[in-house]
């Protein structure tokens, strides 16, 4: 519902139901004014799917139910679902191949001819790169950054991999303020950030091997703040990026 609200520029519930009465005008709808009845909605407090609410504001916005079901930018995908396939598309991106690349332009570095080895430093760099050349990261990115971290927990469940980057990615669009004020915005941010620190946690503690990648005892610091065990500056020269 937030999502909603931020792209038609309202500030509040209020103001947004004033926007539903004047576009679903034509649509003789009963009177939505009263911004008691959205509030359950922005806050997220509702027992059962809101069926009849996304029906009619389908009519005014046709992507209502995605955003409800998959979440802005599909971070509730990227989340929740445990269809490795849908992460998969998820990280469909395209990045910067050298320095000083023209914004416009872009490259592609994920497909099924790419090891995940080579996926995963593929987008560390890009994260990184364009963090120092912008210093921003895209919202998609983030987005992106947490599915690629549940892909790696998904192998790392069948199969061992020393990558230690995945969740870097994730901390790395936290930190900038562009994704942190959308989060906020939103009002997800701290949920978002919880869920994240403790997923975290949980597989440190439960994959040994993923440990021992990371390289840390102290779990729950290096959940908190993995720049502290390895800065960016660090890492960019174990990735060799000049």
């Amino acid at each position: 519902m937030n999502a909603l609200r931020l792209r038609v520029g309202a500030q509040n519930p209020s103001q947004f139901s004033d926007w539903i009465n004047h576009v679903s005008e034509p649509l003789d709808w009963s009177d939505m004014k009263d911004s008691n009845k959205w509030y359950k909605y922005f806050r997220g407090n509702v027992s059962q799917v809101p069926v009849r609410i996304l029906r009619l504001l389908k009519e005014i916005s046709p992507d209502a139910s995605n955003l409800f079901y998959e979440g802005p930018d599909r971070i509730w995908d990227a989340m929740w679902t445990e269809d490795v396939r849908a992460l998969w598309h998820i990280c469909n991106f395209s990045g910067y191949e050298y320095k000083n690349q023209d914004k416009t332009e872009s490259t592609c570095f994920m497909g099924n001819a790419l090891k995940f080895s080579e996926t995963v430093y593929n987008f560390e760099c890009n994260l990184i790169l364009q963090s120092k050349i912008y210093g921003e990261i895209d919202f998609r990115l983030f987005t992106e950054s947490i599915a690629l971290y549940r892909i790696h927990k998904i192998i790392n469940e069948i199969h061992r991999t020393d990558e230690i980057g995945p969740y870097r990615c994730v901390k790395m669009c936290l930190k900038t303020q562009n994704v942190t004020n959308e989060l906020k915005a939103l009002g997800i941010y701290d949920f978002v950030h919880d869920e994240i620190i403790s997923t975290e946690i949980s597989r440190l503690n439960s994959e040994p091997c993923y440990r021992a990648s990371v390289g840390t005892s102290d779990v729950t610091s290096y959940a908190l703040d993995p720049f502290s065990h390895c800065s960016t500056t660090e890492r960019m020269e174990v990735l060799r990026i000049n």
